[in-house]
């Protein structure tokens, strides 16, 4: 081109810099610089200089200007006579697109490394001889009444699409007024595996349906409707040469001439792989909706290797879950990783018990490939083995070639494996060398890290269910125990109590008989307790399968008015509701007020001193003692209604109203400490609730015992009282910690999970 000077606007020093180096050897260029848009507008105004081009970033110094908003001012103003060139690095085949219809010359991507090759190409097409002096023609001929010609006009402006047409990467074309191909590119006669010549004159409709075609048209007119040149994205289905189709989007963009539509612009982009991936990863978030919903583990395993085969493409598949004791093959048969067990009684061929992978799932295409059901692996079995072993995912481009492929015959190639956790693993295969994509991978491994959470979820509400069970059947043994003490023991001890009555009436005997008549009610009287401590005790340890709010305050309180005694019980107002069960709660605050009445007035030390030789702490029987037998061979027989309810609610038992009396006044003799009452205080804490007396307390090393069937400090104690509570908390599913209160007495701290 001749010598003439070229301006070039750009805010960045160091771009403009580097290309003044790079065309610092071409004589025919001179490079004048700028770096503002209101440098480069008085540099077009000073009628002193003629430029024969104008280089131009998009991105301007002002952020409210772009280079082509910068452009339509200049032309506004009538100082845009040169040819324009979009130089810039934020360059997209669109914004090329954009600036042709805005009436660039060209455009060059920076920053590749043919750009100023490229640019030099641009700059000698644009501005070569009478370039400059043909531009300012054009705009004074549009200016002039009538206009010039319409077809050279027409031409020239093709001429300058053809520029835009030609750099651009993706296939772009321009279409006349009847829909026709005026103008593609090399990249969509290759895109349609045709030639150029073979596109020119074709009607759109060759390549895009009706309906398609239809959805262009309007978005052009939709578009011709807005003030200023816009572009627009469609979907829509391309149809190649051969009859296959492609997804793509086409960025159009009319092109008007004094209001009347002479042709559009298009940018065709190929968007199958995204179309692929997105479908892909959509038909993976419905599968694991399905993942999440499976209760069973074969159905999980299953539901994978649908999702695999078919949201993934992946049809060779198959889910291995680890078993601890199964019949595997010997590692000397050493069978492929896919091939169906062979029963070929081959004296290498042993089989033994131990844990292993047993396939659960495979695809419907693995159980044609190998006729069957894949065989079991063993520990150190094979590449799959390693794998889950590993806990990580390995991929072989081809199985043949690992060192410790169990048949190196196998028709499979290439092969992942995917570990399940601790659940097994999941293998993909294909009969192909290296015929894994990484994103295939990668949503194989998003699949199987949803398989192992729901493969957990089901391990875990296979256990609550098995702990259910379990539950259910530990409540009926209780129930047949406590069914056993109510009405086998108690209706012995009611016989025996009601014929020593008739016998002491009938005595007419010295001190020694009426010694031996005390000894005999004491003893009834006794087991008669042990009897209902033992009925309330299994009858709390029952697991609550049903659960309620239960207001604190009310239970204590009801629980308070029940328990014989000189006993103060404060709590604060302000006591917790919890999900429980009301009567157990009410056992559980009797029996501990009942504990601190009756250890209240006493230490450790005096309980042991005042026996007497007959029940002891250290000879109280305990249950642990009762012989099997009694529990064994007792009857099953339900008790009648009204013992039931004699036990639920603590009623006195039948035997012993003779001795209550006297049971009342020996417990509430105990609990006055000198006319003192014994203080319980309820407080709620963060954890849950805290029960505290101001009684004696339980030395520090007798603290874990003191939950214990048995367990009492008290020679008349009989050792059920805290156990009860320790059952019903438990049941409940909480847990009792043994402290010291503030005034050196016993606390019991429940904390209850929120």
């Amino acid at each position: 081109m001749p010598s003439k000077a070229v301006l070039y606007v750009d805010p960045d020093e160091t771009d403009r810099r580097r290309l003044s180096r790079d065309f610092a050897a071409d004589a025919a260029i001179e490079l004048e610089e700028v770096a503002t848009a209101a440098a480069l507008r008085d540099a077009l105004a000073d009628g002193s200089s003629a430029y024969a081009c104008v280089i131009t970033e998009y991105r301007l110094d002002d952020p409210e200007t772009d280079a082509l908003a910068l452009y339509d001012s200049l032309r506004a103003d009538g100082l845009a006579t040169a040819p324009f060139l979009l130089y810039t690095a934020d360059g997209s085949e669109t914004l090329a697109s954009e600036a042709i219809t805005a009436g660039f010359s060209g455009y060059v991507p920076k920053g590749r490394t043919d750009s100023v090759g490229r640019l030099r190409e641009q700059l000698q097409t644009v501005g070569g001889p009478d370039a400059n002096r043909a531009s300012r023609a054009r705009t004074d001929q549009r200016a002039a009444p009538g206009g010039p010609n319409r077809e050279c006009e027409r031409e020239q402006d093709l001429e300058r699409y053809r520029t835009v047409v030609e750099t651009v990467g993706d296939s772009m074309y321009v279409l006349d007024e009847s829909d026709r191909i005026e103008m593609a590119n090399e990249a969509m006669a290759d895109a349609f595996e045709t030639t150029r010549d073979e596109l020119l004159g074709r009607p759109v409709d060759d390549f895009v349906a009706d309906e398609d075609a239809g959805r262009i048209r309007s978005t052009l007119e939709a578009v011709r409707a807005i003030d200023g040149r816009t572009w627009k994205t469609v979907d829509l289905t391309v149809e190649v040469v051969d009859g296959t189709t492609r997804d793509a989007e086409v960025n159009v963009a009319p092109l008007v001439d004094e209001g009347t539509l002479t042709g559009s612009v298009g940018v065709i982009r190929d968007v199958s792989e995204r179309t692929k991936r997105e479908r892909r990863i959509r038909r993976l978030h419905d599968g694991t909706r399905r993942l999440m919903a499976a209760t069973e583990t074969d159905e999980i395993a299953r539901i994978v290797t649908e999702i695999a085969a078919d949201a993934l493409d992946l049809d060779l598949n198959s889910v291995h879950l680890y078993e601890p004791n199964v019949l595997t093959r010997s590692a000397a048969r050493a069978p492929s990783e896919s091939e169906p067990p062979v029963g070929d009684g081959s004296p290498d061929a042993t089989d033994e018990e131990q844990g292993g992978l047993v396939p659960v799932a495979m695809s419907d295409r693995v159980l044609e490939l190998f006729d069957g059901i894949p065989s079991n692996i063993e520990p150190g079995g094979g590449i799959a083995w390693d794998a889950y072993e590993a806990g990580e995912a390995i991929v072989h481009g081809d199985v043949r070639q690992a060192p410790n492929v169990r048949n190196p015959e196998t028709p499979i190639r290439s092969e992942g494996h995917v570990p399940l956790g601790d659940h097994g693993v999941f293998i993909v295969s294909s009969l192909e060398t290296n015929d894994f994509d990484p994103e295939a991978l990668t949503l194989a491994r998003i699949l199987a890290a949803n398989a192992e959470a729901a493969l957990d979820r089901a391990e875990r509400e296979g256990e609550l269910a098995e702990h259910g069970r379990e539950l259910e059947r530990q409540n009926e043994r209780l129930e047949a125990f406590a069914s056993t003490v109510s009405h086998d023991l108690r209706n012995p001890l009611t016989l025996a109590t009601g014929h020593l009555e008739l016998l002491a009436g009938r005595i007419d005997g010295d001190d020694e008989t009426d010694r031996h008549v005390e000894e005999l009610e004491w003893a009834l009287t006794r087991m008669d307790e042990l009897v209902e401590n033992v009925l309330t005790l299994a009858r709390s340890g029952r697991r609550l399968t049903e659960t309620e709010p239960v207001d604190l305050a009310a239970v204590v309180e009801r629980a308070d008015r029940t328990v014989e005694g000189d006993i103060e019980v404060v709590w604060d107002g302000a006591l917790p509701t919890v999900d429980g069960d009301e009567e157990r709660l009410r056992v559980l605050f009797e029996n501990v007020f009942r504990n601190a009445v009756e250890h209240g007035s006493t230490s450790p030390d005096s309980h042991a001193q005042e026996d007497d030789g007959r029940h002891t702490a250290s000879s109280e029987p305990s249950v642990a003692d009762a012989p099997e037998d009694a529990v064994k061979h007792g009857s099953t027989s339900p008790p009648s209604h009204a013992q039931e309810d004699a036990v639920e609610h603590d009623s006195a038992s039948p035997g012993s109203q003779g001795t209550q009396a006297d049971l009342d006044e020996e417990t509430t003799n105990r609990g006055e400490r000198d006319g003192e009452p014994v203080t319980v205080t309820v407080d709620p804490t963060f954890e849950g609730f805290a029960i505290a007396d101001d009684g004696p307390g339980i030395p520090p090393g007798e603290r874990d015992r003191v939950l214990e069937w048995g367990y009492s400090t008290d020679a008349e104690g009989t050792g059920f009282g805290l156990a009860i509570v320790a059952e019903v908390v438990e049941a409940h599913g909480w847990s009792v910690a043994v402290e010291e209160s503030d005034a050196g007495g016993l606390r019991l701290a429940v904390s209850v999970p929120s």
